[in-house]
C-alpha cells in the first residue's frame, strides 16, 4: 500500500469516500448474484422434479411394453 501520510485530510477523506463507495458496490452486486443464483437453483429444482416423473413414466411405459 502507498505511504498514506504523505496525503492531506481532504485527499484521505476522499479515498475513504472513494473505497467506501466501491466496496458498497460491490456488495451489491454480490448480492443481486446471490439472488440470481438461488433463483437459477429453483429453477433447476423444478425442471429436476418434472424429469423424474418424466423418467417414472418412462419406465412404467418400458414395462407396460415388455409385458405385451
Amino acid at each position: 500500500m502507498e505511504d498514506l501520510s504523505k496525503h492531506s485530510p481532504i485527499e484521505l477523506n476522499k479515498m475513504i469516500n472513494d473505497v467506501k463507495a466501491k466496496h458498497d458496490a460491490l456488495k451489491e452486486e454480490i448480492i443481486g448474484y446471490t439472488f440470481q443464483a438461488e433463483e437459477l437453483e429453483k429453477k433447476i429444482n423444478e425442471k429436476l422434479a418434472i424429469l423424474q416423473e418424466v423418467e417414472k413414466n418412462y419406465v412404467e411405459l418400458i414395462e407396460e411394453m415388455s409385458n405385451r
